[in-house]
């Protein structure tokens, strides 16, 4: 357990570090941040995740499983994209890695 909370702990820090060291990068999170549309968007995929953890937080059915199941695959799918919107095409590789690596069941 510990293992793997460092591993986390490091590839979000390093991915961090290289989205604020680069100029491009934070030109586009700002330019993202400051979309009215995007931003509105962003806000219901937040409402979204919250009804759905909440709904299904202590429901053990195969339906629940697999709304868990999707949620995950969603988060993953929305950092990447971001990922690549920012420009930063290395911390995708790194991201995936760690979480199939340290986290089962989330790839």
């Amino acid at each position: 357990m510990e293992g793997r909370n460092i591993a986390l702990i490091i590839t979000v820090l390093l991915t961090l570090r290289a989205g604020f060291k680069s100029k491009k990068a934070r030109n586009k999170l700002l330019e993202l941040i400051e979309n009215k549309r995007w931003l509105i968007n962003f806000g219901v995929i937040i409402v979204f995740i919250g009804y759905i953890v909440y709904t299904v937080r202590n429901d053990n059915s195969d339906d629940s499983r697999k709304l868990k199941e999707a949620l995950k695959k969603a988060l993953l799918a929305f950092i990447i994209a971001l990922f690549a919107e920012i420009g930063l095409t290395i911390a995708p590789f790194w991201l995936v890695f760690t979480l199939a690596y340290y986290m089962d069941g989330w790839i």
